[in-house]
């Protein structure tokens, strides 16, 4: 990072948004927005004319897609420490970009000490991903209370997550490599241990819930 003023580059495709996270910023001492982009093609193309520290990338931009950037990113051996920005709190998303190569994943409705907070962790070399760690702790609250109550195991309720997505039992046998007769086994013993005499039910069970 040159000098003591962090230099953050913003892609998002939302110019509204853009504008405010550059409001956030405009008289900041310790931050500058340098560059802002709509959309990942123009930001790849103008990379190595840019000079940051930080990025910040939406993503569920159009084609390419911020996970897409962040991918292209990582084959490139970018310097930059690239923060997700979403809307979207799905635990699966968060560790995708992690995986790929982000230093952090916050929420869109985040607040501007806890998005700065963010971007002097990730250039200190730490990471960003407390609403990952949230969740995630969120999800073992609830499964503890349901293995307390109800008895059910971690199989269980790992199937009791993708019922609430709407999978189906083959959905279910082929994203966790089971057999279409060992789920429905499974789906009959939630059904027994909850107490619980038709779909319909089981589903309202999770709502009420909130799982």
């Amino acid at each position: 990072m040159s000098g003591t003023t962090i230099k953050v580059i913003v892609t998002d495709d939302h110019k509204l948004f853009t504008e405010g996270i550059c409001a956030l910023f405009d008289n900041d001492k310790d931050i500058q927005i340098t560059s802002v982009y709509h959309n990942g093609n123009q930001l790849l193309k103008e990379l190595h004319r840019t000079e940051a520290d930080v990025l910040l990338l939406d993503v569920k931009m159009g084609q390419p897609s911020g996970m897409e950037v962040l991918a292209e990113l990582a084959k490139r051996n970018s310097p930059l420490k690239t923060i997700m920005l979403s809307t979207y709190s799905d635990p699966a998303i968060m560790i995708g970009c992690k995986k790929i190569g982000a230093a952090g994943y916050l929420l869109k409705n985040t607040s501007r000490a806890e998005l700065k907070s963010s971007i002097r962790k990730v250039i200190q070399g730490e990471t960003a991903f407390e609403q990952l760690e949230n969740t995630q702790k969120s999800e073992e609250d609830k499964y503890r209370y349901c293995h307390e109550h109800y008895k059910i195991t971690r199989r269980e309720w790992e199937i009791l997550l993708l019922i609430k997505k709407q999978h189906t039992n083959q959905m279910i046998s082929e994203t966790l490599h089971l057999s279409i007769y060992t789920v429905e086994t499974h789906r009959k013993n939630l059904m027994h241990k909850l107490q619980l005499k038709s779909p319909l039910l089981l589903h309202q069970f999770i709502q009420l819930h909130d799982i």
